[in-house]
């Protein structure tokens, strides 16, 4: 007889599990059904970028610094230049003209052309230069006349032809003295920078929806309950003044319709709360409603603390700070350059030399090793900025570690409390029926477990508010909405 009661007991206990988590499942149903309608958050963010003038100016910046580093290479790559004017090279002028003595006046004229060929790093130039160009003399025929004739003037001269090449080679960058890696891996690294304040951008835009979405589930949650307790005070101040209809005018009664318009003002204010919030994320993101979030994916960036943004800075830093002192080596090399030239003028005519400058200072007032320490102090510095940065990124990992594990635990509790608020409604339900409890303990069953499906909405968005620190510690992508498996 026992047995068969404790069979009864299970058998009741699995219906009522099993009825329950059809309800959870209803309920979950009903709710994505209803946030079906609004965008996902990844087109909110998508849509609020579109919109976000920060980003837009964060963008071009980008875009700036990439052509400030094509620049830099277009600048030291193959180039071709032509001239054409009038500026002297072998004796060519556009014109002129001057007196030699009181009998002779010289004019000249003449134009030059050139083209110059700049060779890709680490080589140097070579041009060749044409020149045409003419000098005569202005030679009087004749007096004036009596009448008063202007005399004519004859000219008579040779015109010159120049044609001149040149090869101009530095040495210093052949032999890997020039200074300039610091300034490159800088410009390359104000890129990374760029890109990466425009990936923070839409990390703050993604969490400022977000947030916004957070009060709003707040104020809906408020708004919920305090409809219910208004509705509840208005069903008391209904019963007492049936009970109490010759002593309306008493202080109980006074305090109720007190409490009564403080509830319905308080509504008031939530409400307005709420529309002045949905007008914001309007504003933002071009909706007033938002779909329902999945579950973010939450996992600690584990042996990725190369990518960390400070590690990179400060690992830059360091190169930079290595190069400025290696930069600083070199330049105490004399520059050496390198030229040879032909003038066909003079067929066979080859003229060649080697060219250098040389500043060694005798008495700097010690000003080299000042430099040379500050560099070796840099470079010190750096250093400690790596190890500084290894280390926060490492107290950064434990403390999401730590809010990771209290999500986790949240996550659970919400759940269990879901499942239970969801079979109290199905025992209260059946209580009910048999006549046991009144309307008003369902409907606060009912309510209880609505709040309870916003309340997991908002805590969706607390995971993916972490998921967006956690992208921030390597600088992942922020458009990455993959959900949790």
């Amino acid at each position: 007889m026992l047995r068969k009661r404790r069979q009864r007991r299970a058998r009741s206990a699995a219906l009522v599990i099993g009825a329950a988590q059809v309800l959870v499942a209803a309920a979950v149903g009903a709710a994505q059904t209803a946030a079906g309608d609004g965008p996902s958050l990844e087109q909110l963010v998508r849509a609020a970028m579109a919109r976000d003038v920060a980003l837009e100016k964060l963008q071009l910046d980008v875009r700036n610094k990439q052509l400030a580093v094509a620049q830099g290479a277009a600048e030291r790559g193959f180039g071709l230049s032509l001239t054409l004017g009038s500026e002297r090279l072998v004796d060519a002028t556009l014109t002129g003209i001057w007196e030699e003595d009181e009998n002779e006046t010289n004019v000249s004229y003449g134009v030059n052309t050139g083209v110059t060929a700049n060779l890709p790093h680490p080589f140097g130039s070579i041009s060749t230069s044409a020149s045409l160009s003419c000098t005569r003399p202005l030679v009087e025929d004749g007096e004036c006349n009596k009448e008063g004739d202007t005399p004519r003037w004859d000219l008579n001269g040779n015109a010159r032809i120049g044609l001149t090449s040149k090869l101009e080679q530095p040495l210093r960058p052949l032999l890997g003295l020039d200074a300039t890696p610091a300034a490159d891996l800088e410009a390359v690294h104000e890129v990374v920078q760029a890109e990466r304040a425009v990936r923070a951008r839409v990390r703050a835009i993604t969490r400022d929806i977000l947030n916004d979405m957070k009060k709003i589930l707040g104020y809906r949650k408020a708004a919920r309950e305090q409809e219910h307790e208004l509705a509840e005070q208005e069903d008391e101040i209904t019963r007492r003044r049936d009970v109490l209809r010759d002593n309306q005018e008493s202080h109980e009664f006074q305090t109720l319709l007190f409490n009564l318009e403080m509830k319905r003002r308080d509504l008031e204010t939530t409400q307005r709360r709420l529309e002045q919030d949905l007008d914001a994320f309007e504003q933002r993101t071009g909706s007033r409603s938002f779909g329902l979030l999945t579950e973010a994916r939450l996992a600690l960036p584990a042996g990725e603390v190369d990518r960390a943004p400070a590690v990179v800075d400060a690992a830059v830093g360091l190169r930079v700070s290595e190069h400025r002192i290696r930069e600083d080596e070199n330049s105490r090399w004399p520059e050496v350059t390198v030229k040879a030239s032909i003038d066909w003028p003079e067929p066979g005519r080859l003229s060649a030399g080697v060219g250098f400058n040389l500043i060694l200072p005798i008495l700097d007032g010690g000003l080299q090793q000042i430099k040379s320490e500050r560099l070796n102090n840099g470079v010190e510095a750096a250093k400690l900025d790596v190890t500084s940065a290894r280390r926060e990124f490492a107290e950064a990992l434990v403390a999401a570690d730590r809010k990771i594990r209290d999500l986790d635990r949240r996550a659970w509790e919400h759940r269990e409390r879901n499942r239970l608020a969801a079979l109290n409604v199905l025992e209260t339900k059946a209580a009910l029926d048999a006549g046991v409890v009144v309307p008003s303990v369902l409907a606060q069953a009912e309510l209880d477990h609505e709040l309870l499906a916003l309340d997991g909405e908002r805590l969706r968005v607390d995971r993916w508010l972490q998921k967006l620190a956690l992208d921030a510690l390597t600088d992942a992508d922020p458009l990455d909405f993959t959900p949790a498996p």
